[in-house]
């Protein structure tokens, strides 16, 4: 797993291990109200299913989906670009800076 900072924030999580391969992909650091228009804007987005009863703002893009690399480029175009849906700031991120 690779963690992905950028602006001081927790932006994406790239993901490829043999245990749970459902869950590889690139992990979306965001909030719930963000969750309907990013996965509105890329529709290969989907919600992050961790485990029964385990509730996370997380979104997923999955490895697997056919426009995979599509959407990746989109999603990092919107980070690049700065967007207010995807990032949060947490203690790690500002120790780093």
């Amino acid at each position: 797993m690779f963690y992905i900072y950028f602006d001081k924030k927790i932006v994406l999580i790239f993901r490829k291990v043999s245990k749970n391969p459902q869950h590889n992909g690139i992990w979306i650091s965001t909030r719930r109200e963000n969750h309907a228009s990013l996965k509105g804007e890329i529709p290969a987005i989907t919600d992050f299913v961790l485990d029964e009863g385990f509730d996370t703002a997380w979104l997923l893009l999955s490895d697997s989906h056919d426009d995979f690399e599509s959407s990746a480029i989109q999603l990092c175009e919107l980070v690049l670009r700065r967007n207010k849906r995807i990032g949060k700031v947490t203690s790690k991120s500002t120790a780093m800076f």
